[in-house]
């Protein structure tokens, strides 16, 4: 097998490196000088994965558990060879990763005293860093090996719960949600209604989910125009779960490729690689319904196609366009399990509210009397009132907020919206070939 290493200042192709002869070298080693001071039986050298090798995966692999043929994996020890050198790999966190070298892994018994004892090799073969590995191992150990490989390439992709969120393809590894729970402003119902379904889920459904022969994978849809809060409530939701010691992963369409389905696809795999309850979010949900991937995605939302996490995932899914999202997403059970209409503000009290979180220490009950106006619009036109007029006290070098300067914030608002909605109605009009009637009447 014959890799070509390039120069990355030129592009040139230079010295090729032969992974067959660093393969040949290790293998020739195991059958002249370990096999023969083995006790005596059909050993095999095999290819192995280098997560096998990973002091991460080992570092999480649990001793106590149970691999096939009754054995546990004991640990591993280092000893000297001269077909490959002992060099350490690190990752970006500084944590100890890949290794070269050679090393015996023992694996012990469940009922009773014997030993099995694997020889594995992990050798360099090109100049960055990547590693070819063997194994040699009695042949009728290979079911316990295969289970045992089959374990670390499951914690190669686990991931362990932090106080970060996980980010699934943007331009940032994680992010710390800041938005508490009881910051999140909704109609009570609608609030209690959501964080029960929630955690509901993960404290009691996922074992009906199991006792009904179904995966414990639920899905849930936040709907709204833009504005009203869906991101924030994400954000609540994945601190809420961070704080329960859930595992929380992000998808994100921020980097190069952009909204496609193999992100989907890789969160979900690596949720089922958990051990944890895990909460997956997925923003803007109809951006990935493209029309050559629509199948993959129902398909996966249905259940038929997804990972398993024996301790349940949970999809939060928004929208800010239901009515792009197909409709047999949207009307087929199963699909999505619940849709959460987020709406404007709907009453005064909520709506006050907003405003006093938004304004902090400036707020005045002279404010009030900008409420009412607020109604019917949704948070984030609430939030930039707030943070216009704070912005106008600050150039003003102000030491309070009056009203007359919250209330000009709020007419230079409406008058923005006012102006774009009309500019969207027109638009609209002119793509469809209607005439416009003027203010004046006239037809021109």
């Amino acid at each position: 097998m014959l890799y070509t290493n390039y120069d990355d200042d030129d592009d040139e192709e230079v010295e090729p490196v032969n992974a067959q002869l660093k393969i040949d070298l290790m293998s020739q080693w195991l059958v002249d000088d370990w096999i023969p001071k083995q006790p005596a039986t059909d050993w095999v050298t095999t290819w192995i994965p280098d997560f096998c090798v990973d002091r991460i995966v080992l570092d999480k692999y649990d001793p106590a558990f149970d691999l096939e043929g009754g054995y546990r994996f004991s640990g591993s020890q280092a000893f000297d060879c001269p077909a490959t050198s002992p060099i350490e790999h690190y990752d970006y966190s500084g944590d100890w990763s890949h290794r070269s070298g050679a090393f015996h892994y023992t694996f012990t018994q469940t009922e009773g005293e014997a030993t099995v004892v694997v020889a594995v090799l992990a050798a360099h073969f090109t100049d960055q860093g990547n590693l070819v590995c063997l194994a040699c191992i009695p042949r009728d150990f290979l079911v316990t090996w295969t289970a045992f490989s089959n374990e670390c390439n499951r914690l190669d992709g686990s991931l362990e719960p932090t106080q970060k969120v996980v980010i699934i393809g943007g331009r940032a590894a994680s992010f710390v949600p800041t938005i508490n729970w009881t910051e999140v402003i909704l109609p009570p119902a609608l609030k209690t209604d959501l964080l029960d379904d929630v955690q509901s889920f993960f404290h009691k459904g996922v074992e009906v989910y199991k006792r009904l022969n179904l995966k414990p994978f639920r899905k849930l849809l936040l709907a709204g125009v833009p504005g009203t809060g869906k991101t924030m409530l994400c954000s609540a939701l994945a601190k809420w779960a961070i704080e329960q010691e859930y595992l929380v992963i992000y998808i994100s369409s921020a980097d190069q490729q952009g909204s496609t389905f193999s992100k989907i696809q890789q969160a979900l795999a690596v949720a089922s690689s958990s051990s944890y309850p895990t909460l997956v979010i997925l923003e803007e949900l109809d951006a990935y319904l493209h029309k050559h991937e629509k199948a993959l995605v129902l398909n996966v939302l249905d259940g038929s196609e997804s990972f398993i996490n024996e301790r349940g995932t949970l999809l939060i899914a928004t929208t800010n366009y239901p009515e792009a999202i197909d409709e047999r997403i949207l009307k087929r059970p199963g699909r999505l399990d619940r849709i959460f209409i987020i709406p404007e503000t709907r009453d005064r009290h909520d709506a006050e509210k907003m405003l006093r979180q938004y304004l902090g220490a400036m707020w005045q009950d002279a404010h009030k009397a900008v409420v009412p106006n607020l109604v019917g619009y949704p948070g984030a036109f609430i939030r930039e009132v707030a943070v216009y007029a704070l912005t106008q006290v600050a150039y003003d070098d102000k030491v309070d907020l009056p009203l007359t300067l919250l209330e000009d914030s709020f007419k230079r608002l409406k008058e923005q919206i006012d102006v774009r909605d009309d500019f969207l109605t027109k638009r609209g009009a002119a793509r469809l070939g209607l005439a416009i009637p003027q203010k004046n009447g006239n037809k021109d």
